[in-house]
């Protein structure tokens, strides 16, 4: 009988602490093996003394873990968990996802009557830093699960955190920014996509739109997030297109800022 190996990746990241003080990365890898079904999960790990910024950092991790996979049983350690028991916790729900992904293609091999239906089951999780500054700092997840069926599932989300206290960028753009933002969504959104076929990948946008919306030429604002290069827009999976990849749209600042919140103007712009 074919074997999958689940392997789990924790790689922790150094990040500057409160005091600027700068800490090493730790690589750590675990290896398993079991039937049926494969799971991987990567974590940006803050390695750094205790402080508000960890303490939003881990909670934010915590907050994805227990979303994305809302079925997993496990006990979470609290925000202010050392790298040991962190570590623990992830390795053991690494291995609940994995022997959840193989129940359920066992499950659907009896179904299909043929023990050997051989098809490769994984869940995937990745939570990775992707901007780090004086004043900010951001998180993105990327989820992959395929549990059969025509394709997988996916989803992403993101967040920016202040690095003085902790606290959440909770409004990025201001209040119905969306109508005078819409010439800037489709031209980053063509630029990041399709900028060498842009009259058809609109056509296409629309055509997705007006079936699941009943609306044309009116792109909402997905989930943002502060990045070196601008602010990022992440769309998920079947959101906005036909297609199940993950849209992504990036401002760059000096166009964006009218349209960003006072408190998202302090952290992102001098």
């Amino acid at each position: 009988m074919k074997h999958f190996y689940v392997t789990l990746l924790l790689v922790v990241a150094s990040i500057n602490s409160m005091a600027n003080d700068l800490v090493s990365a730790i690589n750590i890898t675990y290896e398993k093996e079991l039937q049926y079904g494969s799971s991987n999960v990567s974590v940006d790990f803050p390695l750094v003394e205790d402080c508000p910024l960890r303490r939003a950092i881990i909670d934010y991790i915590l907050e994805v873990c227990n979303t994305t996979y809302p079925g997993v049983n496990l006990k979470q350690p609290s925000n202010t968990c050392d790298s040991t028991t962190f570590d623990k916790y992830l390795e053991e729900y690494t291995t609940i996802l994995c022997r959840l992904s193989a129940e359920d293609q066992h499950d659907y091999a009896v179904f299909m009557e043929d023990s050997t239906y051989q098809v490769t089951w994984f869940s995937n999780l990745f939570i990775h830093k992707v901007a780090d500054t004086d004043k900010y700092v951001s998180y993105a997840y990327y989820h992959g699960e395929y549990i059969g069926g025509a394709h997988d599932q996916r989803g992403s989300g993101s967040v920016t955190l202040r690095k003085a206290d902790g606290a959440r960028i909770e409004y990025i753009f201001k209040e119905n920014a969306e109508e005078e933002m819409q010439p800037l969504l489709w031209k980053y959104l063509i630029v990041s996509e399709n900028p060498d076929n842009p009259d058809n990948f609109r056509a296409e946008i629309n055509q997705f739109l007006e079936a699941n919306y009943g609306i044309r030429d009116f792109l909402h604002i997905g989930t943002p997030f502060f990045s070196s290069d601008g602010v990022h827009i992440l769309y998920e999976p079947l959101e906005i297109c036909f297609w199940p990849g993950e849209p992504e749209i990036v401002i760059p600042f000096d166009e964006a800022k009218p349209f960003l919140t006072k408190e998202a103007l302090e952290v992102c712009c001098p």
